[in-house]
């Protein structure tokens, strides 16, 4: 990989550079949004996500202006979907447009910041695809940008617009299930797909891809359509498990229980199943470390599971769980069940026992406990949750208030998933986020 100090710092630095030049008129335009007026949009990679987005953001009242992407069918499918669309391989083409006033990033993780950066100091606000770096400087990175331009970013985890977890949120701030010491979250896909296998179109050549421009700051090499077409596969250009699952399990924590960074992780995993196309796990599992909770993520890529993603918050009275459907509350009903000590005790010292407890709601001691039972309560959502993730960004941008996946939010879930990547990167050796001097240090 390039070094953090060298070529990718340059790499940011020159991309950068060559859109603020053309847009420096735009950010005065583009300060504002008048109430009630689409906000108008230019997308950088219009792939899978970027199509998804595309079509979610016209559902949610935006308008797009532009699209730029490195693969010319993308092109056409775009223009299936909004016919006339100015296209574009060229990302500075569209981050310097007078009339855009927000930019969606959905392209291969290694150009997100570089892009996100390029259209914050273009005057544009972000939505960027998760994770939100490559790399844990570039999160910093995008965050100093942010301050210093004014402009919003609204990272793309859309499970914090879901409204299981705007219900899971009510629950656990209500006190249902006492305090948690314990996240358990999990995602299991069993499928070739699931494991970013995915099909390479048929004409994909040196001439329709822009294959040196996708290359950017990775390492160069030869055209490989696999490589473009299935980039999460490869440290190059992708982030693994952790930055394409863990960050919507994770952010559906730091939510909850209003953390941001964790303070260590160790994480363990391997490729077991899809070796031959990929340097990422297939098995990636990480226990971190809040202090006051643990959490305990199991990932894998090879084995089916009911559920897909779940996130389960552990309290000493209940649990909450999450999943892409709704969400759960699970109140326990605990009864202290003294019955199996208490046999072997002398018959006088457990009469003296049971008299003194028999009230007691907790004590099941020969008579049914007295504790009313709470019973468990389903709620069903309704919405996915990217379209109400855009339309609270589209709110952002008439009002100038953070949205609600801001940036610094998206930099702490990025820096957990960047953790558990740097520990199996390290064999298992425990990582600790230094806050102070915002780095990954050693554990003991």
């Amino acid at each position: 990989m390039p070094s953090e100090k060298g070529t990718r710092r340059a790499f940011l630095a020159t991309s950068i550079a060559g859109a603020t030049g053309a847009a420096l008129s735009a950010r005065a335009q583009n300060s504002s949004q008048p109430a009630g007026d689409a906000v108008r949009l230019g997308i950088v990679g219009a792939g899978i996500r970027g199509l998804e987005l595309m079509q979610a953001a016209l559902n949610a009242g935006g308008r797009i202006v532009a699209v730029c992407d490195l693969y010319d069918g993308h092109f056409r499918r775009a223009q299936e979907i909004q016919p006339n669309t100015p296209t574009t391989r060229d990302y500075r083409e569209v981050v310097g447009r007078n009339d855009i006033d927000a930019v969606i990033v959905a392209t291969s993780d290694h150009w997100h910041a570089p892009v996100a950066i390029a259209a914050m100091h273009a005057g544009k606000d972000v939505y960027c695809e998760k994770p939100m770096s490559h790399t844990i400087p570039e999160a910093l990175e995008m965050v100093r940008a942010s301050r210093q331009t004014g402009r919003l970013v609204q990272v793309g985890s859309q499970s914090l617009s879901m409204e299981s977890t705007a219900k899971g949120k009510q629950w656990l701030d209500a006190g249902e299930i006492g305090r948690v010491f314990m996240v358990q979250c999990s995602i299991y896909r069993p499928s070739a797909i699931g494991a970013w296998r995915y099909p390479v179109p048929p004409d994909a050549s040196p001439q329709t891809v822009d294959w040196e421009r996708f290359l950017g700051n990775a390492p160069k090499r030869p055209f490989d359509a696999q490589r473009f077409f299935r980039f999460r596969n490869w440290w190059d250009y992708g982030t693994g498990i952790a930055g394409d699952e863990y960050v919507h399990l994770l952010s559906r924590v730091h939510y909850l229980m209003g953390v941001q960074y964790p303070l260590s992780a160790v994480a363990n995993g391997g490729i077991y199943k899809w070796d031959g196309d990929r340097d990422v796990p297939d098995i990636h599992n990480t226990l971190y470390d809040y202090g006051k909770f643990q959490v305990q993520v199991s990932a894998n890529l090879v084995s089916n599971w009911e559920g897909g993603e779940i996130v389960r918050f552990m309290g000493d009275k209940g649990t909450i769980e999450l999943t892409e459907e709704g969400a759960r509350l699970l109140p326990y009903n605990p009864v202290e069940g003294y019955e199996y000590p208490l046999e072997s005790w002398p018959k006088d010292t457990k009469d003296r026992f049971v008299a003194e407890h028999k009230n007691d709601p907790l004590a099941d001691v020969g008579t049914a406990a007295q504790q009313p039972k709470r019973e468990p309560v389903a709620f069903t959502q309704q919405r996915e949750g990217t379209e109400d993730h855009f339309k609270n960004l589209f709110e952002c941008v008439r009002s100038r208030q953070q949205p609600r996946e801001n940036v610094e939010f998206g930099c702490g879930t990025a820096v957990a998933c960047h953790m558990a990547n740097a520990s199996y990167r390290q064999s298992g050796k425990r990582v600790v986020w230094d806050r102070e001097k915002q780095k990954l240090t050693a554990g003991a």
